[in-house]
């Protein structure tokens, strides 16, 4: 099955994307700059002051996509950019190490997105069952990433079986609602979506505030893409469900922190813990003072922390030093020693 084969490490653009790599985030600008080149640069500035890896906008004909009339054909209406206008979107987002890149809504918009050589192809989750379209996007030789909100699992099965030879996929668990609450997000199915489609998976989020990216790359998410505006307050369905750049560069400092708290999947204690154990762990000391020939018992034996530098017996020792006789006087709180121990 072509979808048990994908990499579990990719680059898009200079950067890498997956197993042993730090979660990649993207900043979904989309729409949200409004048609306007001059906000879209903006954007891109901040996008690149919040720490995203990346930033992705829609590359969507309304006329090729939606039915006059319809709310989605008015949102997208006049939100498209030249090829000369992306040309320098993508010049400038590169001078900022900003991988860039776009979802396209149509086989026309694909090829659009090649010749001006985005670095990826996104896939919405409205276009998840648009088999012909992926087997389409993925013959491009760009990576893919394909959401999966609204899905079943034999569809995300077709999808990824449409990505052919394509070996640079990913799939995002996200759920389609504008905002998303909470009770509909399942995020732990992450590490379902890992275990049954053996593919690269991350989250795309649509709720008001960070706390589900932060449970997604808890999860195992390698990839987090969130709406970014610099005004959530704007008209339009994006912006609300938008993080603003200070919001959104707060998102990603906690995204860095879990990284570093998740550490490496073994159980061993720190280096500094392996420096504490002395200092902290229990030993058996005298708990009166005990005399030559005693015989050492829960009255006398007592299990403490020592002082610095002084060493003593573990307190899985304590039962097999019960009952024994001392060979020499012991001051009380000395550790003891095998030594003393007739």
């Amino acid at each position: 099955m072509a979808n048990s084969m994908k990499n579990k490490l990719f680059k898009i653009g200079k950067k890498f994307v997956g197993r042993g790599k730090k979660v990649f985030i993207i900043a979904e600008v989309g729409v949200n700059h409004e048609g306007n080149f001059e906000k879209c640069i903006k954007l891109l500035e901040k996008v690149k002051f919040s720490g995203a890896d990346a930033v992705k906008l829609q590359t969507i004909n309304p006329n090729y996509n939606y039915v006059r009339g319809t709310k989605s054909y008015k949102e997208f209406k006049d939100t498209d950019f030249s090829d000369e206008d992306y040309l320098k979107l993508k010049k400038f987002a590169k001078k900022l190490g900003l991988a860039f890149f776009s979802t396209p809504g149509s086989f026309s918009e694909v090829d659009r997105i090649a010749k001006l050589r985005f670095e990826a192809i996104k896939i919405s989750s409205g276009l998840l069952t648009n088999y012909p379209l992926i087997n389409y996007a993925s013959k491009k030789g760009l990576p893919l990433i394909i959401s999966t909100g609204m899905a079943l699992k034999a569809e995300i099965k077709k999808a990824l079986n449409s990505t052919g030879s394509n070996q640079n996929v990913a799939i995002l668990k996200c759920t389609s609602l504008y905002p998303a609450p909470d009770k509909s997000l399942n995020i732990s199915s992450i590490r379902e979506l890992k275990r049954i489609f053996n593919t690269l998976v991350g989250y795309s989020d649509h709720t008001l505030d960070d706390l589900s990216c932060l449970s997604a790359v808890s999860n195992g998410a390698k990839i987090i893409e969130k709406h970014f505006t610099l005004n959530k307050n704007r008209k339009g369905k994006d912006h609300k469900i938008s993080l603003e750049p200070q919001k959104f560069k707060d998102m990603v400092d906690k995204i860095r922190r879990i990284e570093i708290m998740m550490g490496e999947n073994k159980i061993q204690p720190s280096n500094q813990e392996l420096k504490n154990r002395r200092i902290f762990h229990r030993c058996l000391v005298a708990g009166n003072t005990i005399y030559k020939n005693e015989k050492f018992t829960s009255e006398n034996l007592a299990l403490k922390r020592l002082r610095p530098k002084q060493s003593g017996m573990k307190p899985e020792f304590y039962n097999r030093v019960l009952g024994k006789t001392s060979k020499k006087k012991i001051i009380k709180d000395s550790p003891i020693k095998l030594l003393h121990i007739k």
